[in-house]
């Protein structure tokens, strides 16, 4: 594979930008100030037993809860409203032919519309390559029947065409569209005659307004006006189509031909108006003549998913005619007594219409179904942002998609759409971004009628080019037609992670004042449409502060350190962000490797190990687009098998999951999170997954499941490992998403070692709604132990009748108090207060900083110009039988025992592990994770452990790590390392050791 193909990373680089701040008043939340309460323990839990719940884990257990939740949700998914009289006579177009543009069709298009060339034949929907700047043609045949000619009106109609659309029909051509993801139709009347007719479609692709470098040839960047982002359906092609939804182009929703009557209903919207128990019928009636008509309408109004008659053949009296074109009438109705569209009760109406002429005569019924809901966001009180569903607050737990569910439309494969919703809703999801783009309306309908929230963006990545203003704002006018009688959808985004400086080309691209000029022409003609649309104007921001609802991204446990270290996010601080609002963050996540099955199954050979010998050399590299190969050195150790790097893969996906979930969970603060990504929709289409694109769940799926309890018990600590003797605290919380209390709860929490509880004790739960809720320190006192053990502590939360609604656990490793030092004294080359000096004393060394240096002494070093000073004599003694150890060396190039030793800063940023996986004889007894995420006294949270590895050939490995950038190739390099001389040595250790002693 090209090389520029694995590593020509652009989702990568665009996290490796920094947060513009533009705004002085931005501020950096802070971690919760907590009280000193300590909650009481007894010896023993005999008092107080603790069964934990059983928890779903396993995949036959996911397996068993889906098939539960079919049954649960098959009444919501019926339709029980009657059916209504068929006005129209509607024929797909299924089969076209189809090819791309050649030097003939651009110098003669007569030859290209009476079908000459060499086509393929294809079935709609149609979507894949090429991708950028290209022009496709898809023609087919049909018929038009008498008694279509009959009704008096001819429609082609176009659910989605990507990206550009040129429609002719018998040679003649009738109009254009710009735009992906939103529907249009055209009429033909005039250019139909019976019997065969022809139908040719030119559809022209761009470059997308970011650039498609990620997509492009040899890397090269193709920029274009593509309103495009960086999501969409893909295509089965694993160079291109499978990874990070490539802007292919096609026909890729339904056609049809329509027979309607020349007088018809274009548009149904029922606006609901929940505090008003009324509703408005907002329908737009198409008049294809040159004159005014007058017309009749009747509304009914059903039940859809539950038998009810609201009312039945209302008339509603409209005194304007109807002139050419479009009319828009809006008609109120009540609704004293109606059903509200909850997440667990998605309770569906249907609405009817009927429309006449003035001769009383049927020309058209239409019906929508529409769900009674309001949802609004506070943008008054503070902290502004909270969100309202039915008047009752609610936080948006969710997910990022991609191409799975447009993958399901596009296979009209309904059960499967409909169990991907519900492995949402099991994973206790409450809504799904659609991520950079609006999706077919069939994937709404299902979260309608499954109770699943929704939130779509308009497709924009970093930049909007300056001349596509007007049409990025006509397409938000349409995004929000499509989406707004669905009641699941209850916000709306512009742009993806918004770059500063226009991306650094303001001369192509908005900067980011006319980008706000452009979100409050976006939000006129939004609320024209609907007035009652939430919006949050950016999802992901590098440039804030926008209007609205703050959104940052943060990858802080795969793109080390982006948006703020891992430590500080554990410890509970966050990005900068606008004071007294409520935050979102829109994406986070990791990558975890496919199951090998999956990648033997269906990736290509070249990218797999076909021998033991290749597997044993095999790197993740070698799939494309995938990151863990150069990744990896930040988080877990290089592996050997395809086995062990699938495993350690999704191990820390599902540890980083767990890890910034709930983190999230106990900020208050935060009351939309979304992680990136839910299930693949091609193999290692983008593996950041939770879900594979057999629906394997991954490990990280089970631990968001457990992480999204809607009620949950936390355990918070920055420790993972003490001492015998020592005082463990662990911070105890409740995390409520609900509105409810439970009463009488208590809490229940033991410590177990060796399956036998040590300490164990009960306290009162205080619950807040809609909120996290400190409950005190758990002040467990460390057992004594003689080797490396393991204890388990244990949280939970209990019903009045002692029920377990749901607990928690942590493991933390105790060893055996520390001996005393072999040697007590050691010389410090450097300042009394540096790192060295410091390191000593926390060991209980003897420092000398003075005298003649001896054969047999430890010297550590962190003045590199006064270990120059002494070259000689410190060589000299290392010969003889010393040691010298260097500390934390800053950047720059060395010699040491005449080697050249190169120190680099890490490429992405000071990292939180080292692996020991060296064989020196050092790191004997140590696991591979525990140079890993260390708590830092000084801060009281963790913080990195290596911010400058190094190069020295001939030195042997004793701690090691790898380096690189954002993109391109990663190599190995060292964190420690030793090289014998004489009868002594040298070793180089850039691991943050000194101040940090203690755990």
């Amino acid at each position: 594979m090209a090389t520029d193909k694995k590593n020509n990373d652009v989702f990568a680089g665009i996290a490796a930008q920094r947060v513009t701040l533009r705004d002085a008043a931005l501020i950096e939340p802070q971690s919760p100030t907590l009280s000193e309460k300590m909650l009481p323990l007894d010896n023993t839990d005999a008092r107080f037993p603790l069964r934990p719940a059983r928890k779903l884990d396993t995949p036959p257990k996911l397996q068993r809860e889906l098939e539960r939740q079919r049954r649960k949700h098959e009444k919501f998914l019926r339709n029980l409203a009657p059916a209504p009289e068929e006005t129209r006579i509607t024929v797909p177009l299924e089969t076209f032919d189809w090819r791309i543009e050649t030097e003939r069709d651009r110098g003669d298009f007569a030859h290209t519309l009476a079908g000459q060339g060499s086509w393929e034949a294809v079935r709609i929907p149609h979507y894949g390559a090429p991708v950028g700047k290209a022009v496709t043609y898809y023609r087919t045949r049909f018929e038009v029947t008498t008694a279509m000619m009959d009704r008096g009106a001819l429609f082609l109609h176009f659910k989605g065409v990507d990206y550009k659309a040129h429609v002719f029909v018998n040679g003649a051509y009738l109009d254009s569209h710009e735009g992906f993801f939103a529907p249009f139709e055209v009429e033909f009347t005039p250019h139909a005659h019976p019997g065969e007719n022809t139908l040719l479609v030119k559809v022209e692709n761009d470059a997308i307004c970011m650039g498609n470098t990620s997509w492009g040839a040899d890397g090269k960047s193709f920029e274009g006006d593509k309103i495009y982002a960086a999501t969409g359906p893909g295509y089965d092609d694993p160079e291109v189509g499978w990874h990070h939804c490539p802007p292919g182009m096609g026909i890729y929703q339904d056609v049809f031909v329509e027979a309607r009557a020349p007088l018809f209903i274009h548009d149904i919207f029922v606006r609901p108006l929940v505090e008003e128990k009324r509703a408005e019928a907002w329908i737009e009636v198409w008049n294809c003549g040159r004159y005014r008509q007058n017309i009749g309408l009747e509304l009914s109004v059903y039940g859809q998913n539950f038998r009810a008659t609201v009312f039945r053949d209302r008339a509603f009296p409209i005194s304007e005619a109807m002139g050419p074109g479009v009319n828009y009438l809006r008609l109120s109705f009540d609704m004293p007594t109606g059903r509200l569209w909850e997440l667990d009760a998605p309770w569906l109406y249907q609405l009817q219409a009927k429309l006449t002429d003035e001769k009383g005569r049927l020309q058209d019924i239409s019906a929508r179904p529409f769900g009674m809901r309001s949802f609004q966001m506070d943008e008054e009180s503070e902290p502004r942002g909270r969100m309202l569903l039915n008047n009752r607050e609610i936080r948006l737990r969710g997910a990022n998609t991609m191409g799975h569910l447009q993958q399901c439309v596009i296979k009209k494969d309904w059960d499967q759409l409909r169990d991907d919703l519900l492995l949402a809703k099991i994973c206790n999801m409450n809504f799904l971004r659609f991520t950079q783009r609006p999706v077919q309306p069939e994937i709404y309908a299902y979260c309608d009628r499954l109770g699943m929230m929704t939130q779509t963006d308009l497709p924009l990545f970093a930049v909007l080019r300056r001349n596509q203003f007007c049409e990025a704002v006509r397409q938000a006018e349409e995004m929000e037609r499509l989406i707004r009688a669905h009641p699941c959808n209850i916000m709306v985004s512009y742009i993806n992670e918004p770059s500063p400086n226009a991306n650094g080309n303001p001369r192509r691209h908005l900067t980011r004042t006319e980008l706000e000029g452009f979100f409050r022409a976006a939000d006129e003609v939004i609320r024209l449409q609907n007035p009652d649309r939430v919006i949050k104007p950016v999802d992901g921001d590098y440039d804030p502060p926008a209007d609205g609802l703050p959104d940052n991204h943060c990858y802080c446990g795969w793109y080390n350190g982006h948006g703020l270290d891992l430590g500080r996010l554990h410890k509970g601080y966050w990005q900068h962000v606008k004071p007294g609002w409520m935050v979102g963050c829109g994406e986070f996540g990791a990558e975890g490797l496919d199951p090998v099955t999956l990648m033997r199954t269906c990736y290509p050979k070249e990218w797999l190990p076909q021998s033991a010998e290749e597997e044993a050399r095999w790197m993740p590299d070698q799939i494309i687009k995938a990151q863990t190969g150069r990744f990896h050195y930040m988080w877990f150790e290089t592996r050997h098998s395809l086995t062990d790097w699938v495993a350690a893969s999704q191990a820390h996906q599902a540890w980083i999951t767990r890890l910034m979930t709930e983190a999230f969970r106990r900020n208050n603060g935060m009351n939309t999170f979304a992680i990136h990504l839910f299930i693949d929709a091609f193999p290692s289409g983008w593996m950041k997954t939770i879900m594979d694109v057999q629906r394997q769940p991954k490990p990280a799926y089970f631990a968001y499941r457990e992480a999204l309890k809607p009620l949950m018990v936390n355990l918070r600590t920055d420790r993972r490992a003490y001492f015998s003797g020592e005082e463990m605290t662990l911070e105890a919380w409740i995390c409520n998403d609900t509105n409810e209390v439970p009463p009488n709860a208590s809490l229940r929490y033991h410590m177990k070692m060796d399956k036998k509880v040590l300490q164990a004790g009960a306290a009162g739960a205080a619950i807040q709604p809609c909120a996290s809720a400190f409950q005190g320190m758990l002040p467990f006192r460390v057992p004594e132990v003689s080797k490396r053990t393991q204890v388990t502590v244990r949280l939970a939360l209990l019903d009045a009748n002692e029920h377990v609604l749901h607990d928690t656990a942590v493991s933390l490793d105790v060893f055996e108090p520390v001996g005393a030092m072999d040697r007590t004294e050691v010389r410090i080359i450097g300042s009394r207060t540096g790192k060295a000096a410091q390191l000593a004393l926390e060991l209980g060394l003897k420092r000398i900083f003075s005298g003649r240096i001896l054969a047999n002494e430890v010297l550590l070093i962190d003045d590199f110009a006064a270990f120059r000073k002494l070259r000689k004599p410190i060589t000299d003694a290392i010969r003889k039988g010393a040691r010298a150890v260097f500390i934390e060396l800053p950047a720059g190039a060395y010699r040491i025992a005449e080697t050249e030793v190169n120190i680099e800063d890490c490429g992405m940023g000071a990292v939180h592990f080292v692996s020991r996986d060296t064989g020196h004889p050092l790191i004997d007894g140590f696991a591979s994770d525990d140079f890993k995420f260390w708590y830092d006294p000084t801060t009281d949270y963790p913080t990195p452990l290596l911010s400058a590895p190094f190069e020295a050939a001939g030195w042997e490995a004793i701690l090691k790590s790898g380096n690189g950038a954002w993109a391109g190739a990663w190599k190995p390099a060292l964190a420690a390392a030793e090289k014998k001389e004489g009868q002594g040595g040298w070793r180089i250790c850039q691991v943050h050791l000194s101040g940090r002693t203690e755990g």
